[in-house]
């Protein structure tokens, strides 16, 4: 049975590559969870997306809940099965006045696993727009892995500047999320945003996920069980945060980043399979 999406949402996630808009938090609460990341800004003198990086969920108390609201967590079980892992949680933060975009791409190019059936949830802190530069898919893109080019843009979020060139814009579509809405996307999805073009700031936070039952092409990973069970035993859970900026977390962080930013560990998985 079907934890938060309807047969139609399933059949559209099948046949589309995504859902959106689904419902979560209400606005105020999403409000609130914005504040918390201006404060950590406020304190650090620095935008959040470029210090807390590849898994932010280890980093905030109140984020690794939010990846395990029944809402997030029942959408992801309904399209990837009942065991889920986070492995990768961003901040995407544009600014107003920036050049800052994302490239088209997709997210299980990178993925070094033995298996292509992930899901990202992203919600939105703020309100996302196609003027703020809302996240733009190309449905039915997500059969297979499409060859990516690496160009290091300094505007492209994206760490490599990853990007899938040659790219029919006239059949994007718009995910357009209200404060509290999150879409969901298969990881093989091309989609990527354009710049923010309004005077007020977009953010939202991804969980992008798999099922547990995915093995590392390169041994034993690790992630945060969201829902289910850490069967059959590919992956060493993090150690969580206990609260805000907990050590334990941000040394658990600290290990990750520093593990992803290692260029071995991000080839395309086309390449690691050979």
């Amino acid at each position: 049975m079907p934890r938060v999406l309807t047969d139609a949402q399933q059949k559209q996630y099948r046949q589309d590559g995504f859902v959106s808009p689904l419902d979560c938090i209400a606005a105020d609460e999403a409000a609130a969870f914005l504040r918390k990341i201006e404060d950590y800004e406020a304190k650090v003198g620095e935008d959040v997306s470029k210090t807390i990086r590849v898994r932010a969920v280890l980093a905030f108390k109140w984020l690794i809940d939010l990846s395990r609201h029944p809402q997030i967590a029942g959408a992801l079980q309904d399209a990837i099965g009942p065991n889920v892992l986070l492995f990768l949680s961003g901040v995407w933060s544009k600014r107003p006045g920036t050049d800052t975009f994302v490239s088209w791409h997709q997210d299980g190019a990178y993925n070094p696993f033995d298996r292509n059936d992930g899901a990202t949830a992203w919600i939105g802190l703020t309100e996302s727009t196609p003027e703020k530069g809302n996240i733009r898919a190309i449905p039915g893109s997500h059969k297979a892995i499409i060859p990516h080019v690496e160009t290091f843009d300094k505007d492209n979020i994206l760490s490599r500047g990853q990007s899938v060139p040659d790219v029919d814009t006239s059949q994007a579509v718009d995910m357009p999320l209200s404060a509290g809405q999150f879409s969901l996307h298969h990881e093989l999805l091309v989609h990527g945003s354009a710049p923010n073009m309004t005077s007020e700031r977009r953010l939202g936070i991804s969980f992008a996920c798999v099922p547990t039952e995915a093995k590392p092409l390169s041994g034993p990973d690790t992630g945060v069980l969201i829902a289910g069970e850490n069967l059959p035993g590919h992956w060493v859970l993090n150690k969580e945060p206990a609260f805000d900026l907990d050590p334990v977390g941000m040394a658990e962080l600290a290990a990750v980043q520093k593990a992803y930013r290692d260029p071995d560990s991000t080839k395309l998985i086309t390449e690691v399979i050979g």
